[in-house]
């Protein structure tokens, strides 16, 4: 079963429907997405940008209608049923053991992401 589980910050665990504002995101080449924006830390803005590389998947949705209903707004899908399907679907080993379903959740939109890893920086 598919579980969201928070990933940890600096901060702590970003939840909340506004843990997290986007300012702006870039899709500078076809593996790479980055978000910039800031989290809602005990009332504080920390202005981020995370990046997402060697993606092989990038869903978005509105939030009204995302169907998960999740506290966490940055977080990993443990027992993911996507990477599960992927690794039957993928012929020519795009999917390595390092590739995780990430869960990124702002205040108007979510994001979910296969990608190999990401980079988080307070700018």
């Amino acid at each position: 079963m598919e579980k969201i589980i928070g990933i940890e910050t600096e901060f702590g665990i970003i939840e909340g429907r506004d843990g997290i504002f986007l300012d702006s995101l870039s899709y500078p080449n076809e593996t790479e997405f980055i978000l910039k924006g800031e989290f809602n830390i005990n009332s504080e803005d920390k202005k981020f940008e995370i990046k997402f590389s060697e993606i092989v998947y990038l869903h978005s949705i509105e939030l009204d209608f995302d169907e998960r209903g999740q506290m966490e707004s940055f977080g990993f899908v443990e027992n993911s049923t996507l990477i599960k399907k992927f690794r039957n679907l993928d012929h020519s080993n795009k999917l390595i053991s390092k590739h995780a379903h990430y869960y990124f959740r702002t205040y108007d939109t979510v994001f979910e992401i296969v990608a190999k890893d990401y980079n988080l920086k307070w700018i």
